[in-house]
């Protein structure tokens, strides 16, 4: 399986490095494009991805994932700002980690976007709608408490396991009290 990870500017860089770690683990050809909003978020989040990744510019929109030839099983926007949700909504390609979007769109393939900013604006709302019209998943990144998380990291994983659900990968990560 190969999964496309674009990663935006929003907060969160945790979730993407954390759904890196587990595709690895799993076994699963992952690839990123990191726009350069996002490497200076991670930089301020003390976040690091980790290494056997292959990358892509951002700015390269002739790279293989910006090709509906090119075989992808899922595509990932995490963490995704809401600037990004909106081009992605209005087809406007101007990176990577959009136009790939896009591709994943209009070959009906697997596209999961992990909204990270809050509260939205009515356009917000407006474009995730016609994704999700479209196909892809919207999955704004909000943990859950009710299987009662003891660290930050365990709230980090309730999200990343909804994804690899979208993605429809069988792992186990959420831990329920007894």
């Amino acid at each position: 399986m190969r999964v496309f990870i674009g990663i935006t500017g929003a907060s969160g860089q945790i979730y993407a490095r954390r759904l890196i770690e587990v595709l690895l683990d799993e076994g699963v050809e992952v690839e990123v494009s990191v726009t350069k909003a996002a490497e200076k978020v991670m930089e301020r989040e003390g976040v690091q991805l980790p290494s056997g990744v292959k990358r892509y510019d951002p700015d390269d929109v002739t790279a293989p994932p910006a090709s509906g030839t090119y075989k992808v099983d899922g595509y990932v926007v995490c963490p995704c700002t809401l600037g990004t949700l909106a081009s992605i909504s209005a087809g406007i390609a101007s990176d990577l980690v959009k136009r790939a979007a896009i591709v994943a769109l209009k070959e009906g393939r697997r596209l999961v976007l992990v909204v990270r900013e809050t509260p939205w604006p009515a356009s917000g709302f407006r474009a995730a709608l016609e994704l999700a019209r479209e196909g892809a998943t919207v999955l704004p990144a909000c943990p859950a408490f009710y299987h009662e998380p003891r660290s930050v990291m365990d709230l980090v994983d309730y999200v990343v396991q909804k994804v690899l659900d979208a993605l429809g990968l069988d792992v186990d990560l959420v831990r329920y009290s007894d």
